[in-house]
């Protein structure tokens, strides 16, 4: 049970769902270039660090850092649940990195006496933000200019080629009970989540609109079927992890063949471990999200 526990929130917190005052947004490092011993406490910013060059300055990342694969021969700190503060003293950083709703470990980083920078990412524009942020902060400044560009530019690309169409009802979940041929405890992107602002600029409005003070509601099936979404898109990069597989997940659903969704046959099971993390990969989750929603429109390859 505790596992599972832990489990939801690592996806609470990957995924971008949560609020947070405003306090936690602020950072306690002044931007200096030379920084030389970089330690990241969030998937996201590991990537973003990675895609900026700066990945011979990263000493130390999280268990969750998979992407570049070079970042997991950096060394392992265990997570924001568990960081081993021992560890990152011994490793010295001249920069912590990680996410505004990492309040726990930031305050212990700053008695320890580190730099910390916080970033947000429950947004799209946050994405962006904290690029820049990062690249100013690392004197790399055109190499942030030049990703956040292309996420732009994509996003322009998608807006365009959607303003014309219906704007479906997405359902996106990220966990629930798998494979037991039911849906029960489905936890979905509410509206103050990070696959809300995903799903309206694909083209797509949020089948949840609920109470906006719950960033990641729990639903039943008897909820589901309230909301009877057009499209369902699992986002369920932990799937290789148990013995099941996407055709077994997707056949749950065949105890709601009321569901819009399931009679258009769209619904989805995505894998790719990408979809998690809002980082400089963001473009590639557009596109998905985005071909999933409409697949009547003519794509590039």
């Amino acid at each position: 049970m505790m596992k599972k526990i832990v489990g939801i929130l690592l996806c609470l917190i990957l995924f971008g769902f949560g609020n947070l005052p405003a306090i936690a947004q602020q950072s306690s490092v002044v931007p200096f270039p030379k920084y030389q011993r970089i330690i990241s406490l969030a998937p996201s910013g590991t990537e973003i660090l990675f895609a900026l060059g700066l990945g011979d300055q990263v000493v130390g990342v999280t268990r969750y850092c998979r992407f570049p694969p070079e970042a997991q021969q950096k060394t392992i700190i265990g997570t924001f649940l568990d960081t081993n503060f021992e560890l990152v003293y011994r490793l010295n950083p001249d920069l912590v990195v990680l996410l505004n709703t990492e309040m726990g470990p930031k305050l212990k980083l700053e008695q320890m006496g580190f730099n910390v920078l916080m970033l947000e990412t429950n947004k799209v524009s946050d994405v962006i933000e904290a690029i820049t942020r990062i690249g100013s902060y690392c004197d790399r400044k055109a190499q942030a200019t030049e990703i956040t560009d292309r996420i732009k530019e994509r996003i322009q690309d998608i807006q365009s080629k959607t303003k014309s169409s219906s704007r479906p009802r997405v359902l996106v979940t990220f966990a629930r009970t798998l494979g037991e041929g039911n849906i029960n405890n489905v936890y979905v992107a509410g509206t103050k989540s990070f696959f809300h602002d995903i799903i309206t600029i694909a083209g797509g409005q949020n089948a949840y609109n609920g109470l906006e003070a719950i960033a990641s509601p729990v639903v039943s099936a008897e909820g589901v079927l309230q909301m009877n979404p057009d499209v369902i898109i699992e986002v369920l990069s932990d799937l290789k992890e148990t013995n099941l597989n996407p055709a077994e997940v997707i056949k749950d659903w065949d105890t709601l063949p009321e569901l819009k969704a399931y009679q258009n046959k769209q619904i989805y099971i995505f894998t790719d471990d990408y979809l998690g993390i809002s980082g400089p990969r963001i473009t590639q989750t557009l596109d998905r999200i985005a071909r999933s929603i409409h697949p009547e429109i003519k794509w590039d390859p």
